[in-house]
């Protein structure tokens, strides 16, 4: 570092500050003695004060000197002497210069890592698709080929298509005969319902195939002849279509059975007038539920609360003797739910009697004869006063 220094000094310039001062100096001392002896007085002046006077001139002319020398030897004292103020504004402007560089650069640096991060992103896509690209590339070679293939299929689709639209013509017009006989159709009135029993009877055990076959006719029999009374029309002409073989299997189902079963008649679908009517067997096991007497439900009823309201009672009564049936494994008729009958005289009895009554009633539903899986739940109604219970 020292090096450096000294390496780096004006050497020539301080050399030549060194001699000519001295040799000013040695001048100026010269000229003074020489005064001084000659006892010479300069502005009316002492000979020593003279001698002095001119010592300091000697001074002046050596700084003098010093000056034009630094000045003719070295670019930088000229610069300092003449051009220092000019070159403190450069230095000021040359900083702020710098300073707004700087900001510039931090700003650049700061949108350069961010399109960096772009630039690595869309590399990163780049790549993907390029992956994606490859993956596709076999996919488009077989689209390609498909495509020579599709036009081929594609000029033999026309024909067919010709073809086919003289089949639609057709279509469309037995479609239009089809809506038109539906129409017929829906305007006729329903023969049947869906699920509807058309019939019912129970099989007794160890019964033989021509008595089980006998039941099945008398069955179809029953079926027609509930049918014809409904639609006015005589049992021969109503025709009913079962599944043979189904059918089969239902007698055999019937045949040296060790329990009692019985047999339902059953409507598959809704058919109108004029309509041949689908029908099923359903076969199922038969055991007594209720005994002829047995006691099935049993409700205390306050006339003077009930009042008016006497047909809606027993109504709900009935309906929880319908729940019970239902409850202990009778069968319900699939279209309403409902498993009881009961004559409607009976019914309409009970509650003119329910009506007149001025005490409280106990109202008992018994069954009316022996009551097996498939019903019907025929009822008695039996009703007393309350204290008699």
């Amino acid at each position: 570092m020292q090096l450096q220094l000294w390496s780096d000094m004006n050497w020539r310039l301080i050399l030549t500050l060194i001699v000519v001062s001295g040799i000013l100096a040695y001048l100026g001392d010269v000229l003074g003695m020489r005064i001084g002896k000659k006892r010479i007085s300069l502005f009316g002046l002492r000979p020593r004060d003279t001698s002095r006077l001119i010592t300091a001139i000697t001074g002046v002319f050596i700084s003098i000197a010093i000056l034009i020398t630094m000045t003719v030897i070295s670019e930088n004292v000229r610069t300092a002497l003449f051009s220092m103020k000019f070159i403190q504004g450069q230095l000021q402007s040359l900083t702020r210069d710098l300073q707004e560089s700087r900001s510039e650069s931090q700003l650049m640096a700061l949108n350069l890592l961010d399109s960096e991060k772009r630039l690595k992103e869309q590399e990163e896509k780049l790549l993907s698709v390029q992956k994606e690209l490859a993956t596709a590339q076999p996919l488009l070679e077989e689209i390609r080929q498909s495509l020579d293939t599709t036009q081929k299929e594609r000029d033999q689709l026309e024909e067919e298509k010709k073809a086919l639209a003289a089949s639609v013509e057709e279509l469309k017009t037995e479609a239009e005969e089809l809506r038109k006989g539906l129409i017929q159709i829906r305007s006729g009135r329903i023969a049947v319902f869906a699920k509807e029993i058309l019939g019912q009877m129970a099989v007794e055990p160890m019964s033989g195939r021509s008595e089980a076959e006998q039941i099945f006719q008398d069955l179809r029999r029953q079926a027609e002849y509930v049918i014809a009374a409904r639609t006015g029309l005589s049992p021969s002409e109503i025709v009913l279509a079962a599944d043979i073989e189904k059918e089969m299997e239902s007698i055999a189902a019937c045949t040296e059975q060790q329990g009692r079963k019985f047999v339902r008649t059953v409507a598959v679908a809704n058919a109108v007038f004029g309509e041949d009517i689908r029908i099923t067997y359903e076969v199922s096991d038969s055991v007594l539920v209720y005994r002829k007497g047995e006691v099935l439900y049993v409700q205390a009823v306050d006339p003077g609360t009930v009042g008016e309201n006497a047909e809606a009672e027993l109504h709900l009564i009935l309906r929880m003797v319908n729940r019970k049936a239902v409850q202990d494994s009778i069968k319900p008729d699939p279209a309403t739910g409902k498993v009881g009958a009961l004559d409607a005289t009976e019914f309409f009895d009970a509650v003119d009697t329910i009506r007149k009554a001025e005490g409280k009633l106990t109202v008992e539903i018994s069954a009316a004869e022996d009551i097996y899986t498939e019903g019907p739940v025929r009822v008695a109604i039996s009703i007393r006063p309350a204290e008699e219970q």
